[in-house]
């Protein structure tokens, strides 16, 4: 079947739409139900769309039923392939929660097949459940419709245990083929004196389709706002209903209290939770009119497109036009929603809603719909534990893509910049490692990476703690609501953050990886150039962009001591490390790594200097002895070392820099702890690849190289 065209869209706006602006969660549902209904071909509680996959690949199971006579007559089911042209004439109505009947007479088995068992026995027994639901047999009531008899005519024939049930049953599974598992639709067709119809436009006896008789649009209707009124109403308490001015329609109607909520932020399922609430009167804290309880139902497939879910929590992002409601709008939000549905061309936008709706409108053809991507696109997003506790962990109703934008150029220009530039005393990039691959040549191509990072949670959780199965992913999820909003975080906050994720990756004594290192430091500077960062007096970005020119190398390359210099002097050259105490416990993080690294590599040394200082539980007084062992320790190995430069310490060029940058000891520097940790580690993790990097960077020029970078651990 076709896609839905724009009239199917202006129809449906103009049924059911409430003509401003969404401005709120409800209004968001109603929108996607309103996409439905432009599916559906117009229809609220048909759903014809849903045959789609049975069309031409299934098959069309019929029941004549015969009521013209005193006894009705009930003719072995006849078997056809499921045609275009047969899916009007069936009236299928579907219900997406639970696995019994659906809310037509029609009703269908697995879009996977099913047998002649599961057809006999799954099949028509939803047929037999739907004639006992009782909104279905409402019809037959004082309530109820003149036409109420078919009903219950019916409920007669498909009684559990009746001889024409069981008929049925065992003439399905000798029409069938007993191995051969199809798509399959199961109808019902009633031959009827139509002078006794109360809407007949001309009279006769005939055979009718279910979509021809009004008696069951009416019970269809019924069934399918039945759970809207008594959902988890206690028994006895009768049901939620009354008249009130509608959530989304903004007028007075009749509402109900427990429609479905694609997304549960509202139930009576769970009373406790919401102190004070009668079930039976939900309807006055949560008033829903009667269609708009269908039109959330009716988006639900739409909306759970629109989800990501990762560590204990599911993100939904739904995207929406903040201006006027129009077909064009309709018709490309949908396009857009429904491009989630296939595989994306790039590596992480296939699991971030967000991104692959903002590429795909962004990127349309259409450039009046490219600005109105610009202008008008915004997302509800709202963050809420997987299981039953639907608390809202964070919620943002208009967040626009400026600043996941702003983020993205800024990742884009931080990975492009000396912080990943191992010449311009940087790390390095390294495959696998969520924030250190997107340093490609091409800087559109990372800042869209970037973008798909931002969206998709990777941002944030490449450089923050974990958290256990019990504290789950609350407070990441929490922080990326505020960046999407543009709202600053504090750097107090980040550097606990980052120190947590450290200690975290150096469980059972092993030393941390420098990439997550590294990761964070890219992390805090991209923060700091999008202009979300506070708490701190001074950016963290370097002062200057690197150009193509300033790639080449620009020191004695034939000196291992120069390229050491060089790298420290470049690492060094940012505003974080203006500051004397900052400087100095970043000087003091290098050494301790230069000389570990030493230990380790040139003097088989199994445990080194930094095993006994850990960066997450460095204080001041531990920094002092690891500090004064260092030095002594440089001085000492500097007596066998091979290098001209170290005749009279190891690594000059590090202790040189720390005399001059502080006479005092670190328990006299004016540095808060986590500060002093995360600069220590900052220093510790360039003073580990100090001299492998240089190693690297000689070896280039053809000069005879002392050796090669250690292997590191690559998974992030």
């Amino acid at each position: 079947m076709a896609g839905p065209e724009l009239a199917d869209f202006e129809n449906a706006i103009d049924a059911f739409w409430h003509g401003r602006p969404p401005a709120s969660l409800e209004d968001v549902m109603a929108l996607y139900g309103v996409l439905a209904v432009a599916e559906s071909g117009g229809e609220l509680y048909g759903t014809d769309s849903k045959l789609e996959p049975f069309v031409d690949d299934g098959r069309l199971v019929t029941i004549d039923i015969d009521l013209t006579g005193a006894v009705p007559v009930v003719s072995d089911p006849k078997v056809d392939t499921l045609r275009k042209e047969d899916v009007p004439k069936l009236r299928y109505a579907h219900k997406s929660s639970g696995r019994g009947a659906k809310y037509s007479l029609t009703q269908i088995g697995s879009k996977n097949g099913n047998d002649a068992d599961g057809v006999a026995s799954t099949i028509l027994g939803r047929v037999r459940s739907w004639t006992t639901q009782d909104s279905v047999l409402s019809v037959t009531g004082e309530d109820g419709h003149p036409d109420g008899w078919i009903v219950e005519e019916l409920a007669k024939i498909f009684e559990k245990g009746s001889d024409t049930l069981e008929t049925l049953e065992g003439a399905i599974k000798e029409l069938l083929p007993p191995d051969e598992s199809l798509p399959t639709v199961v109808t019902i067709r009633l031959r009827l004196d139509a002078d006794r119809l109360s809407d007949a436009e001309e009279g006769g006896t005939r055979w009718f389709w279910p979509a021809e008789l009004d008696v069951l649009e009416e019970a269809m209707k019924r069934y399918a706002t039945a759970n809207a009124a008594d959902k988890n109403v206690e028994s006895g308490d009768g049901i939620s209903e009354g008249e009130s001015v509608g959530l989304v329609t903004d007028r007075v109607e009749r509402v109900v209290g427990t429609p479905d909520n694609p997304i549960g932020v509202f139930s009576v399922k769970h009373p406790d939770a919401q102190p004070g609430l009668r079930q039976d009167q939900s309807w006055r804290n949560y008033p829903v009119g009667a269609d708009t309880a269908m039109l959330f139902s009716k988006g639900q497939d739409l909306i759970e497109m629109c989800v990501l879910r990762r560590g204990g929590v599911e993100t939904y992002a739904l995207p929406y036009f903040a201006g006027e409601l129009t077909p064009l709008k309709a018709q490309s939000l949908y396009g857009a929603i429904q491009s989630l549905d296939s595989e994306s061309d790039y590596d992480d936008s296939g699991g971030s809603p967000m991104a692959r709706v903002t590429y795909e409108l962004r990127e349309a053809d259409d450039e009046a719909l490219q600005k109105l991507a610009d202008t008008e696109l915004r997302f509800y997003t709202i963050t809420l534990p997987i299981g039953d506790d639907k608390n809202v962990i964070a919620e943002e109703p208009a967040a626009a893509v400026y600043w996941v934008s702003e983020l993205a150029d800024a990742l884009a220009k931080t990975v492009h910049g000396p912080t990943l530039n191992p010449e311009k005393g940087g790390f390095g990039p390294y495959n696998n490692w969520s924030l250190l691959e997107l340093a490609t040549e091409d800087f559109e191509e990372a800042r869209k990476f970037g973008f798909y990072r931002i969206v998709g949670h990777q941002f944030t959780d490449s450089a923050f703690a974990y958290r256990g199965d019990d504290e789950g992913d609350d407070f990441r999820r929490v922080v990326d609501h505020r960046l999407i909003a543009g709202v600053p975080l504090d750097a107090s906050m980040l550097f606990d953050e980052y120190l947590r994720r450290y200690h975290d990756e150096s469980e059972g004594g092993d030393r941390p990886p420098h990439q997550i290192v590294a990761q964070q430091l890219v992390h805090l500077e991209t923060l700091s150039r999008a202009g979300l960062l506070t708490g701190l007096d001074v950016p963290i970005e370097p002062p200057t962009m690197t150009t193509e020119a300033d790639t080449e190398a620009d020191f004695d390359t034939t000196s291992l001591s120069a390229i050491r210099e060089h790298r420290l002097e470049s690492f060094l050259d940012r505003p974080l490390f203006e500051a004397p105490a900052r400087r100095a416990a970043a000087l003091a993080g290098v050494l301790v790594g230069q000389v570990s690294w030493h230990q380790e590599s040139e003097r088989n040394i199994g445990r080194p200097l930094d095993a006994q200082t850990k960066g997450d539980q460095l204080t001041k007084n531990s920094l002092e002895n690891a500090l004064t062992s260092a030095l002594e320790k440089a001085k000492v190995y500097a007596l066998d070392s091979e290098y001209r430069s170290d005749r009279d310490m190891l690594f000059p060029e590090t202790v040189d820099r720390l005399l001059e940058t502080t006479e005092d000891m670190p328990s006299a520097w004016p540095i808060e702890k986590r500060e002093l940790q995360f600069c220590y580690v900052l220093g510790h993790a360039h003073g580990r690849r100090s001299m492998p990097v240089a190693f690297d960077l000689h070896k280039k020029e053809g000069e005879g190289g002392q050796g090669s970078e250690p292997a590191e651990n690559t998974a992030n």
